[in-house]
């Protein structure tokens, strides 16, 4: 058995494997392999060269020394360059963290305040706050339509809601400036024509 190749090749394998497992994730897998082959190889080299070469097997004992932290260390510092590396160091945004962040943070804004049901909610439907139609689920219970709702909740892109509460509705009513109250002649012929409120894009369910 020519034990002096086996070793050269071995050693070749390992540091192959030393690379693969920094580019490649495998649960340890590939790092098992690779020192089983840095083992074969160190085997194969005693066999060959220990007793009778001492100079080969110093040469191969030195190259194993210097060379493992060598691969090990170049391969991490070439890995971020690479765009599978690059992807992976980079620092997420929190954008990218928290899906929909916008449109969440503008829903929490609602918290809080009294809207409109349009649609029946049973318990999903539609709500409407500030010329607004929001997607909206009671709290398991059926709300009919035209029913002042509390939005109590954000879940996701909806928000949950409840039949308001008198007293917040009082509130709600005395915090609204009384020029929003005004109906102008415009707003009373939108109101005659049915053209003020556009048309849902469903069939609402009766009864």
């Amino acid at each position: 058995m020519d034990y002096d190749f086996f070793a050269i090749l071995l050693l070749l394998v390992g540091f192959i494997l030393i690379v693969a497992e920094v580019f490649i994730p495998s649960g340890g897998m590939i790092l098992i392999m690779c020192t089983i082959a840095f083992g074969g190889s160190l085997w194969c080299a005693v066999q060959a060269w220990y007793g009778t070469h001492p100079i080969a097997f110093g040469s191969y004992v030195t190259s194993l020394i210097v060379l493992i932290p060598t691969v090990v260390i170049g391969s991490f510092r070439i890995f971020p360059m690479t765009p599978f590396g690059r992807r992976l160091m980079s620092v997420p945004t929190l954008e990218e963290v928290t899906p929909h962040l916008r449109e969440r943070q503008h829903l929490a804004e609602f918290v809080g305040r009294v809207a409109e049901a349009i649609t029946p909610l049973m318990p999903g439907g539609l709500v409407r706050i500030d010329s607004e139609r929001l997607h909206a689920f009671s709290e398991g219970v059926i709300i009919e339509q035209g029913t002042p709702v509390e939005i109590v909740e954000v879940r996701g892109t909806r928000v949950v809601v409840r039949k308001a509460d008198p007293e917040l509705l009082k509130r709600e009513q005395e915090s609204t400036p009384s020029s929003d109250n005004l109906v102008t002649d415009s707003d009373t012929s939108d109101d005659e024509d049915g053209s003020s409120e556009p048309p849902l894009d469903f069939a609402v369910p009766q009864g």
